[in-house]
C-alpha cells in the first residue's frame, strides 16, 4: 500500500503522437531542423511566467531556435500539464538513419534534461518529463521518434525566477546530481547524489594550492599533487557556505563510509542516521548551486516541503 503523500499522480501514456510541433526552426545548410515535444505533468504556466521560462530552456544550449509553452489537458483525468515545444538545431552528419535518429533522441533527452535541472533548482522538487517527441525536418520531409511515457508526481511548488548567466557544462553536471538527490527515495541514493553535487561544486569553485613533493636527497620537486576532494569540499562547506566544521565532518564521514569506501554496515540506526543528513546536505547543495550561477544566498530558493516528509518505514514495501 502506498504512503499517503501531498503530491497528486499522473498517468500520460502515449496512445497517439502529441501532433505536428507548433514551431519549427527554418532548414539551414549543414543542420537539422529539430523540434522536441514533451509533457511535464501537473505543471501550468502562467502567461507572465511563460517568456521566462522559454528565456531558462534558451540557457540549456546556443542551438536552440525558439521554445512554445501551451497549458493541455489529459482527456481523461482531466489534470492540467505544459506541453513544452522547443526547436534547435543539430550539426548534420553523414551517419545512418538508424544512428542519426539515436543522436539526435539522445540530444533532445539532454536538452531535456538540463532545463528539468535548472527548474528543478528553481522549484526546490524533481520535475518529470514525459511523452518526449522529437520531429525531424530535413528536405522538406518529417520523421517522428517515440518513447513510452512513464508516471511522475507533482507536489505543489512556488517558482522563483531569479535573472542568470547561461550555465557551465559543470553548472548543469551540479543541476543534474541535485535534480537525482531530490528524486530519489531511498536515503542513501539521497544523500550520495547530494554529496556528488557537493564535488562538482567544490571542483568547479574552490581554488586551492596543491602541494609539492620533494626529494628526500637534493630537494627537487619529483610530483605536483592536486588539492584532495576532501580539501576541496571542506573549503566549500565551511569557508564559502559558513557552515560549522561539524556539519563537514559529519557529512564526510557518512560519504567515505557509505558512499565513497563501504566500510560500514547498512543498519536502521544508520539509515535514520543518513535521513537527517540528507537535508544538511540538500540544503548545502542548493546553497553550493546559487554561488555557481551567481545567486544571493538570501534567495528562497530550497528544498520543497515535500522533499521533508520521510514515510514512517522509510520507503519499505
Amino acid at each position: 500500500m502506498e504512503s499517503p503523500s501531498n503530491s497528486e499522480r499522473y498517468w500520460f501514456k502515449i496512445t497517439q503522437p502529441l501532433g505536428p510541433p507548433s514551431i519549427y526552426p527554418p532548414e539551414k545548410d549543414g543542420k537539422i531542423a529539430v523540434s522536441v515535444q514533451f509533457i511535464i505533468p501537473g505543471l501550468v504556466v502562467s502567461k507572465k511566467d511563460e517568456t521566462q521560462m522559454a528565456d531558462l530552456f534558451k540557457l540549456c544550449s546556443d542551438d536552440i531556435w525558439g521554445v512554445s509553452i501551451k497549458t493541455v489537458e489529459n482527456s481523461t483525468t482531466k489534470e492540467k500539464a505544459s506541453l513544452m515545444t522547443v526547436a534547435f538545431y543539430f550539426a548534420e552528419t553523414n551517419r545512418i538513419k538508424e544512428e542519426l535518429n539515436t543522436a539526435i533522441q539522445f540530444e533532445s533527452r539532454k536538452l531535456v534534461e538540463r532545463f528539468l535541472s535548472l527548474l528543478s533548482f528553481f522549484t526546490g522538487i524533481k520535475l518529470c518529463a514525459q511523452q518526449i517527441q522529437p520531429t525531424i525536418k530535413r528536405d522538406g520531409h518529417y520523421s517522428l521518434i517515440l518513447r513510452q511515457g512513464v508516471r511522475t508526481e507533482m507536489p505543489n511548488a512556488k517558482i522563483e525566477f531569479p535573472k542568470i548567466s547561461q550555465p557551465s557544462d559543470k553548472t548543469f553536471s551540479a543541476l543534474s546530481w541535485l535534480r537525482r538527490g531530490l528524486a530519489e527515495k531511498d536515503p542513501i541514493d539521497t544523500f550520495s547524489a547530494f554529496m556528488v553535487c557537493l564535488q562538482i561544486i567544490a571542483r568547479a569553485l574552490v581554488k586551492l594550492q596543491g602541494t609539492d613533493i620533494r626529494c628526500k636527497n637534493c630537494g627537487e620537486i619529483v610530483e605536483k599533487r592536486e588539492p584532495s576532494i576532501t580539501s576541496l569540499v571542506k573549503h566549500l562547506v565551511v569557508t564559502d557556505l559558513k557552515a560549522p566544521e561539524e556539519i563537514f565532518e559529519k557529512l564526510w564521514k557518512a560519504r567515505n563510509a557509505f558512499v565513497a569506501h563501504g566500510n560500514a554496515d547498512v543498519t536502521p540506526e544508520i539509515i535514520l542516521h543518513l535521513t537527517e543528513l540528507k537535508f544538511e546536505a540538500a540544503d548545502l547543495a542548493f546553497k553550493g548551486i546559487k554561488l555557481l550561477l551567481g545567486i544571493p544566498q538570501d534567495s528562497s530558493l530550497s528544498p520543497n516541503q515535500a522533499f521533508f516528509i520521510t514515510d514512517a518505514f522509510l520507503y519499505v514495501d
